[in-house]
């Protein structure tokens, strides 16, 4: 009886302990996979994702016009300090940039190179849990509570930028006065 008890009790406490567990990670950060960003197909029905770390320029410009949220882009090339940078700017309805940088000497097409960083400032994109601009800020809290750190601009926007643990990598998500989403960024290190 005894031995069957605190063979109860363990199992009790072991479970407590995973659920406590889970629920302070789900409660202090977010995960990059967040980062993962998420277009209708207005072609299939479906919907592209872009996954941060592994999308590139090429995919991301597919992805826009699948969405029918541009048909065109503005590329812009700059090189310095043994890096080259490109920039995707899309100014349809709704403006989206993507940006990849890589060594000077990399001699692929930029629709071959990796994403490693985005602005999203319309609402036809959304993260991976469903975030996108025009949402409340609140619901960015309520998820992933407080943020890695907060700055406020001259403009009168909020940036509050969430940290991975586990990547070089923040999210940033642009607040107005009244606490609702204006745009979404997306910085990695190379």
């Amino acid at each position: 009886m005894k031995t069957r008890f605190l063979s109860l009790l363990c199992t009790a406490l072991f479970a407590a302990g995973i659920l406590l567990g889970a629920a302070t990670a789900s409660a202090h950060g977010m995960t990059y996979w967040e980062a993962t960003l998420v277009l209708d197909d207005t072609a299939t029905g479906g919907e592209t994702r872009l996954e941060a770390g592994k999308a590139t320029l090429g995919d991301a410009r597919r992805a826009i016009v699948r969405a029918g949220l541009a048909d065109d882009y503005q590329k812009k090339d700059s090189s310095g300090d043994g890096m080259c940078f490109v920039t995707y700017t899309f100014n349809g309805a709704e403006p989206f940039v993507f940006r990849a940088v890589t060594g000077a000497k990399d001699t692929r097409d930029a629709d071959a190179l990796t994403v490693t960083s985005y602005d999203i400032m319309g609402q036809s994109v959304r993260t991976l849990g469903g975030l996108r601009v025009g949402k409340s800020y609140e619901d960015i809290e309520e998820m992933y509570g407080e943020p890695s750190s907060v700055d406020t601009s001259d403009d009168g926007l909020t940036a509050c930028t969430y940290s991975f643990d586990d990547k070089a990598a923040e999210l940033t998500f642009d607040i107005d006065g009244a606490g609702i989403i204006q745009a979404i960024k997306f910085r990695t290190e190379i």
